[in-house]
């Protein structure tokens, strides 16, 4: 166990050595950067892209369109029934009256469906049950449900066919866009603690006279290898700090407006999907994880007797 004179001493040796190789330093925090800059751009287009379908989804359902015949109270238990599956989000039941009350305030500036409409004697719409699944994979179940035999008395019409290959497409993309990212990010990663590896491999042989002198004199492993992670968690810091700023402009000006043409119905991006200090946190735990392992991977040779 290090003491604490060891800890703070470790500590400020790697703050020092830091500063003295600022080349290197320079060249290390650099190579980091780029990789943030990669991840932070990865994960905001996956935000994004995840976002759009999330949006498209939202307004995808199953209308559930009555016969005349049926009774309000027959519908409403069809409704509670339905409400009772669990992969059913919620279920909003639209009775004639209100749905002709719909048609008429939406037409309400146009005269010739206004005239058409009071010329009719009987509610020409049904009432309707528009059905929200939880998830995207769900809906065709639930169409397939309610063709039953013991609802044909009731309902007229199930609009969902139209909607099936939208949603068997969003599927496909949702899952590509998931598979991709997952891909692209341990690609990547495994990029990023080889260029950082081959970087601190550098650092660390510039100075292989003072890593052996250090283990003459009796030094520990952990405190021969903490001045290294800690320059590490140095160059994490710097390049979190760096791609904070760079990319700190795409996200307070460019994805809002992307995101607003997506859904003109939001006003502010980052309070709908996350917090931009979250991506800058995940960021630094990234780069922190990545360069660690780098350096306890550089330095292992120097360790071993």
């Amino acid at each position: 166990m290090l003491d604490s004179i060891s800890f703070f001493r470790i500590i400020k040796t790697g703050f020092v050595n830091f500063w003295r190789n600022w080349l290197l330093s320079s060249a290390a925090t650099m190579v980091m950067t780029i990789t943030l800059v990669i991840f932070a751009v990865l994960f905001l287009l996956f935000a994004l892209t995840n976002y759009s379908i999330i949006t498209i989804k939202d307004t995808i359902d199953v209308s559930v369109y009555f016969k005349h015949a049926a009774e309000e109270q027959q519908i409403l238990s069809i409704k509670t029934e339905l409400e009772q599956n669990s992969k059913i989000k919620r279920v909003d039941y639209t009775s004639a009256l209100d749905a002709l009350k719909n048609f008429r305030d939406k037409h309400a500036n146009d005269p010739l469906i206004t005239q058409s409409l009071n010329e009719l004697n009987d509610n020409p719409l049904p009432a309707t049950l528009n059905i929200k699944a939880n998830k995207l994979e769900d809906y065709p179940e639930i169409a397939d449900s309610l063709k039953n035999d013991r609802y044909d008395g009731f309902i007229s019409e199930i609009n969902f066919e139209d909607t099936r290959p939208i949603i068997e497409r969003l599927n496909k993309i949702l899952s590509f866009i998931i598979t991709a990212g997952i891909i692209l990010v341990v690609v990547f990663s495994l990029i990023a603690i080889l260029v950082i590896y081959n970087t601190l491999t550098l650092t660390i042989y510039n100075r292989r006279q003072e890593v052996e002198i250090m283990r003459l004199v009796g030094a520990t492993n952990g405190y021969i290898r903490g001045p290294f992670v800690v320059e590490a968690l140095l160059y994490s810091f710097f390049a979190t700090v760096i791609t904070c700023l760079l990319v700190s402009p795409i996200f307070s000006n460019i994805l809002p407006k992307i995101a607003l043409f997506v859904n003109p119905g939001i006003s502010v991006f980052n309070q709908n999907i996350f917090s931009f200090w979250i991506l800058i946190l995940l960021l630094f735990i990234t780069s922190a994880i990545l360069s660690v392992i780098s350096t306890f991977l550089a330095i292992r040779k120097y360790l071993t007797v």
